[in-house]
């Protein structure tokens, strides 16, 4: 059973891409209403923009906003303007701006999601014109090869980046997951060990340790490692699956039962979960149970089967719903 927490996140960016990501929400769930007719300012400034005249369309706005400072249709208008000429940071703090007037201005909205990712990439590159060698410049590259499934690669990074920030707990334990997906149980441990060393209560030094025992078959050190993961996380529903099932490994039925319903009571969709809470019902004794958990364990594989189905017919994951959707 590999579940990959991957609990080693992208510093800086991870700011501006939440910002996305909640814009995204907003946008999901505003309803647009008709829009009234643009003031003469903003609609000759409109056109300028349209005409390529980002100068003039930028003056128009300004002119504009002198009048009504606060308005977001002019606020948008000029900051629009301003991305078109490279002035990331000025169209930032414009659009923040006509979100305070309109937290709900679905153009505001849009283009700060715009402007945010430009930003985080400008950053980036800001990034490694310092400093190429640097622990972060090395995480991003690895993070990069994560995204692009070339795990060997990311690993190669995640070590160059230990040679600059020895006592980084965030890169370490992201080195003991690349080698816990590539199954190098033995230099997983050591990471995860010397995380934990270095912050005994972070979540995923203790996680990782305790699936890497789990699959080097060392279920007490896995039991130590993952109770301790369930307390400092004990909503996470992975972390009870996994728990559950050393304690089931172990012998302890009863207490895997407790961990296995705690993990389907935090995540639902946890179709191993189900498939390990029939075993443990069997072997309890209660048949209607084992039963009633067979049934969903299959429900979820049919789900999981379709979604990947409709996402190769359709060739295009964002086409297809997620199989925890309603």
């Amino acid at each position: 059973m590999e579940m990959k927490s991957r609990c080693a996140y992208l510093p800086g960016i991870v700011a501006s891409v939440l910002q996305v990501v909640t814009i995204a929400s907003v946008l999901a769930t505003a309803r647009a209403s008709p829009e009234p007719e643009p003031a003469p300012q903003l609609r000759e400034g409109t056109q300028a923009f349209y005409r390529g005249e980002f100068d003039r369309a930028a003056l128009l706005a300004r002119t504009y906003l002198k009048a009504h400072p606060q308005d977001p249709a002019g606020l948008v208008l000029l900051a629009r303007a301003e991305m078109a000429q490279g002035r990331y940071p000025q169209a930032y703090r414009d659009l923040r701006k006509a979100l305070r007037t309109d937290p709900k201005n679905l153009d505001a909205l849009y283009y700060l999601g715009q402007a945010t990712k430009t930003l985080g990439q400008l950053e980036y590159e800001r990034m490694f014109a310092l400093a190429p060698d640097s622990a972060r410049s090395h995480q991003f590259l690895a993070e990069s090869y994560l995204a692009q499934r070339k795990d060997e690669k990311a690993a190669e990074e995640y070590k160059a980046a230990l040679k600059t920030a020895p006592r980084s707990v965030e890169v370490l334990c992201a080195l003991g997951d690349v080698e816990r997906w590539l199954l190098r149980f033995d230099d997983a441990v050591e990471h995860y060990s010397r995380a934990r060393e270095l912050a005994p209560n972070d979540y995923c030094g203790n996680f990782g340790l305790g699936v890497a025992h789990l699959r080097r078959h060392e279920l007490p050190s896995a039991i130590k490692y993952l109770r301790r993961a369930a307390v400092l996380q004990p909503k996470s529903g992975e972390t009870r699956l996994a728990l559950g099932s050393v304690l089931l490994q172990s012998g302890d039925v009863t207490g895997a039962l407790t961990e296995l319903k705690a993990a389907v009571a935090n995540k639902p969709d946890l179709r191993q979960a189900y498939a390990l809470l029939v075993r443990v019902y069997r072997t309890l004794g209660q048949p209607a149970d084992a039963e009633e958990s067979l049934k969903k364990a299959k429900e979820l594989e049919q789900r999981e089967h379709d979604y990947v189905h409709r996402a190769l017919v359709l060739d295009d994951l964002s086409l297809a719903p997620s199989p925890d959707a309603n």
